[in-house]
């Protein structure tokens, strides 16, 4: 008796620390079922199991159907992501483009990452994030457009294969990175200075960098520098053809007459 007392309060504990580490509302079900469903079956063994099934009558049932439906919820609030790949949101495939660098990794160990670190990373992503910015992650990232994004894509698909991508590369610490910096980008002054500048720094700096110094106009010159169709990169706002020409310097191995450009405009 001693301990399965002991294994039930583990459990309770369990999802009291999950629910303290990041509160939530379908953790929040999960404690309050564990726990009554923990407290109703020590009531039972305490006073006599068949005794108090008598005395509660029917009223046991609706305890035990509100216990199973709150495990039902807490249930589906993990899987949900999974199953969220089902809604039909429609998202058209962009130009191919390959590896460009190998991202830093981030310092926090991969096998730290659990269900509910996964679920809270893709709603962050699915509610706060737009496509241009899901496609600003996959630069970011370095990944390969053509390992994640295919025809007729659903948004909540495409999420959940960068996510898949990530897990399977060692990489869900950069990926939770990238969406920091997708949300709150770095302020001018936090960049680094002209001179630090070189063809050998980071897409992701190069990228802030130009968003940060450059509007449309400044840009669309520099292409034609460059000899490039400013309307072959696509239409779209400032960030979109920022990313576009970023990728089609990298494609080319041009990146440095850019970088050289930049220094020559400032």
């Amino acid at each position: 008796m001693t301990f399965l007392l002991i294994i039930k309060s583990l459990i309770v504990i369990v999802f009291l620390i999950l629910f303290l580490r990041r509160p939530s509302l379908v953790w929040g079900i999960g404690l309050l079922a564990a726990t009554t469903a923990v407290l109703l079956d020590t009531f039972l063994g305490t006073f006599g199991r068949a005794e108090m099934l008598a005395e509660l009558g029917f009223f046991f049932y609706i305890i035990s159907g509100a216990i199973f439906g709150g495990a039902a919820v807490w249930v589906w609030g993990l899987l949900r992501p999974l199953v969220d790949a089902k809604s039909p949101v429609t998202i058209a495939p962009t130009e191919t483009a390959v590896p460009i660098f190998e991202p830093a990794r981030a310092p926090t160990a991969e096998s730290s990452a659990t269900a509910f670190d996964r679920q809270m990373l893709y709603n962050q992503v699915r509610q706060r994030l737009g496509r241009d910015d899901i496609l600003d992650l996959i630069f970011d990232l370095g990944v390969n457009e053509n390992d994640i994004i295919s025809l007729n894509q659903e948004m909540n698909q495409l999420i959940i294969r960068l996510m898949d991508w990530a897990e399977t590369n060692g990489q869900t610490g950069p990926l939770a990175l990238a969406v920091e910096r997708i949300l709150t980008p770095p302020p001018p002054e936090n960049l680094p200075r002209l001179e630090k500048i070189t063809e050998d720094s980071p897409p992701t700096i190069l990228r802030h960098y130009l968003l940060a110094h450059f509007d449309l106009n400044a840009l669309a010159n520099m292409a034609r520098r460059l000899n490039i169709d400013w309307e072959q990169l696509g239409a779209g706002g400032k960030k979109e053809r920022v990313r576009r020409l970023l990728l089609y310097l990298y494609r080319r191995n041009r990146i440095d007459e850019l970088v050289a450009l930049i220094h020559a405009n400032s």
